[in-house]
């Protein structure tokens, strides 16, 4: 089996980390999560999909590039906080250059 370039020891991973306050529970939630960059081809199917549900592209993103040992805590954190996944697939294509806020 050829081995990928890409494989998770060799692939380099920053930690994102986002926090607010749950008004339903009374409580500040953090969560922390290490992703890879996105590659070109992850970039394209986030941009393609993202019209026709960007949530789910959000998800799609953050599954493909999140570290596996931190992929469960995502998955969980996603389903009690759906907006996670806006806000870190946000911090992440922010991080390789794509911004809403050029020119403003």
């Amino acid at each position: 089996m050829p081995e990928n370039k890409e494989n998770k020891e060799t692939k380099k991973y920053a930690e994102f980390t986002h926090s607010f306050n749950d008004p339903w529970d009374d409580q500040e939630v953090e969560i922390s999560c290490r992703f890879a960059k996105p590659t070109k081809a992850q970039v394209a199917r986030l941009q393609d999909n993202a019209a026709k549900n960007a949530s789910q592209a959000s998800r799609n993103l953050l599954l493909s590039t999140v570290h596996p040992e931190d992929k469960d805590k995502l998955n969980q954190t996603m389903e009690d906080y759906p907006g996670v996944a806006t806000s870190f697939s946000t911090a992440i294509i922010k991080g390789i250059g794509i911004s809403a806020d050029l020119g403003n």
